[in-house]
């Protein structure tokens, strides 16, 4: 299966899914806020991220969502929950990954929604992270987009898949993969 019908497949379905009892609340942060604050400040974390989602409880989202979610190929541990929050007819799912790419060890962090400004998101995201664009794929409907984006810490490459109409109702899928950080 193409990463597009994945992708569109995968919300679909998480869309038919919503009526999970989520962990959002109307305290969280917008969907911007909540990527930068689950993915993209300090970077891709799978095991702060792992143990956040084991501390709150949140619900598992299905390996083969999380699979196709995932911005890496053949990750050697991959992690998904779903956090759409009962009853507000939204969705948002969040899937951390660790995998090798050439020499290098990556960790990608990545969230799903549906239901929310693609515009606007995609506005906080370049305006917020200073991101250089690296290119774009268009799909039927959807548009692929490649940023870089670099910190004192590490560079990130940033993943973002788009409407190519958005219409304020609209479903977004973003990723940041950077090489692992090692704890000493």
């Amino acid at each position: 299966m193409t990463s597009k019908c994945r992708i569109t497949y995968c919300l679909s379905t998480a869309i038919l899914l919503t009526g999970f009892a989520g962990v959002a609340g109307a305290d969280q942060p917008d969907p911007f806020g909540q990527f930068n604050e689950r993915c993209l400040v300090r970077g891709p974390d799978f095991q702060r991220t792992v143990t956040a989602a084991k501390d709150r409880d949140w619900p598992a989202l299905a390996t083969d969502m999380a699979t196709s979610l995932a911005p890496v190929e053949d990750p050697v541990a991959l992690e998904g929950w779903n956090l759409t929050a009962e009853g507000d007819g939204s969705f948002e799912a969040l899937v951390v990954a660790r995998a090798s790419v050439g020499d290098s060890q990556v960790e990608s962090c990545t969230m799903a929604f549906a239901e929310i400004d693609a515009a606007a998101f995609e506005r906080r995201l370049v305006d917020e992270t200073h991101a250089q664009a690296s290119g774009a794929k268009n799909g039927q409907g959807r548009v692929r987009k490649f940023l870089e984006a670099s910190s004192s810490e590490r560079r990130k490459a940033i993943t973002v898949d788009l409407p190519l109409y958005p219409n304020g109702h609209d479903e977004v899928i973003v990723s940041v993969v950077s090489e692992q950080q090692i704890e000493n």
